[in-house]
């Protein structure tokens, strides 16, 4: 199917992180056969595709996670390119420090890259949570220092985190979760819009993530409700054929001009 012509997604700064991010950030768990909607799984030759074009439209942030199976994905999206084009993200559940390190050193090698932009510690949904992960946060500080990585990330479901990540300089970025009907966040809409506005004051990056509340949603209805967040950088949606990817920025592109 040829591809359409598509007006290209806007970058913003990230924050005072010193990078350029684009509205849209392109999540790849759909690729892995994971999310709500349990499709099939996509190749990595194929999502590598994908990835390119999204770059062409201007998405220059890429999302993953090591459990989601899609960093070959990734290493072929990359291959070719030059890698100061595309912001790659990833994340970890592993809390020791010796755990980090290794897994660091398996996403570098799983996506053929030299360093990773983002890297976050996944799902932390509580400050007790977060303390648990010390020798997880200190191998993410090593690895910043020894230019593994750029930028140390919290993904989070709970104002709770959000509110104490607001306030620690060790990290720069947050993913949240935040949708307009609330299905799978752990706190209400209103405190999490609240903490999101306090991180994003606070000088971090600030993406937020399931707008499509796991189906519940079409993808006008959570991109609209999203974009008229003021708080909030970029907006991670998974997406895993080339039309859905060029349908969705259209939309997106139309819903923006109208904010």
């Amino acid at each position: 199917m040829p591809t359409l012509e598509v007006p290209r997604v806007e970058c913003v700064e990230y924050g005072k992180t010193g990078i350029n991010v684009s509205r849209l950030t392109f999540g790849t768990i759909p690729f892995g056969g994971m999310g709500w909607r349990k499709d099939p799984a996509v190749s990595p030759e194929e999502g590598g595709q994908i990835l390119k074009r999204a770059l062409k439209l201007g998405i220059n942030c890429w999302d993953t996670a090591e459990g989601y199976g899609t960093h070959p994905h990734i290493r072929e999206g990359l291959r070719g390119l030059r890698r100061s084009d595309v912001i790659v993200a990833t994340k970890t559940h592993a809390k020791t420090l010796a755990e980090v390190r290794e897994r660091i050193r398996r996403s570098l090698e799983g996506m053929d890259t030299d360093y990773i932009d983002i890297y976050y510690l996944h799902y932390i949904n509580s400050v007790e949570e977060y303390r648990a992960r010390f020798g997880a946060l200190r191998a993410l500080q090593e690895a910043k220092d020894e230019d593994l990585i750029r930028l140390i990330g919290v993904s989070t479901h709970t104002a709770e985190v959000l509110n104490a990540v607001s306030e620690l300089p060790e990290v720069d970025v947050v993913l949240a979760k935040v949708n307009k009907t609330g299905r799978g966040m752990e706190s209400r809409l209103d405190d999490m819009l609240s903490a999101l506005k306090k991180v994003y004051e606070s000088g971090k990056g600030v993406s937020i993530m399931k707008i499509l509340a796991y189906g519940d949603l079409d993808v006008t209805a959570g991109l609209q409700f999203s974009l008229n967040l003021p708080y909030v950088h970029s907006i991670c949606l998974g997406m895993r054929t080339v039309q859905e990817l060029e349908v969705d920025v259209r939309i997106f592109q139309d819903l923006s001009a109208g904010c």
